[in-house]
């Protein structure tokens, strides 16, 4: 799940993006990968990410198992309908 929401309305800021990885996810060595793994995929996709934007990536417990290609379409997905609701 991706939250976003739009905190420099001038734009100058470079988007800024949080990780949420609760213990439902597994022990910490899991939570780290996970993190891991998710800003990864962020930092491949930030010049999609519109500037002064914030967004938040909640990692569902799903996401500890989930293979790296299922992880970026699913990252994909939700970032997607995120942006789109800003504009």
């Amino acid at each position: 799940m991706v939250h976003a929401a739009m905190t420099d309305s001038v734009g100058v800021r470079a988007p800024r993006v949080g990780f949420v990885v609760s213990k439902a996810v597994g022990g910490a060595v899991v939570r780290n990968r996970t993190t891991r793994r998710l800003r990864s995929l962020v930092a491949a996709r930030l010049d999609g990410i519109p500037a002064g934007c914030d967004l938040v990536v909640r990692a569902a417990p799903a996401a500890a198992a989930a293979s790296f290609d299922e992880l970026g379409h699913e990252l994909e997905r939700c970032l997607t309908r995120a942006v789109a609701r800003l504009r």
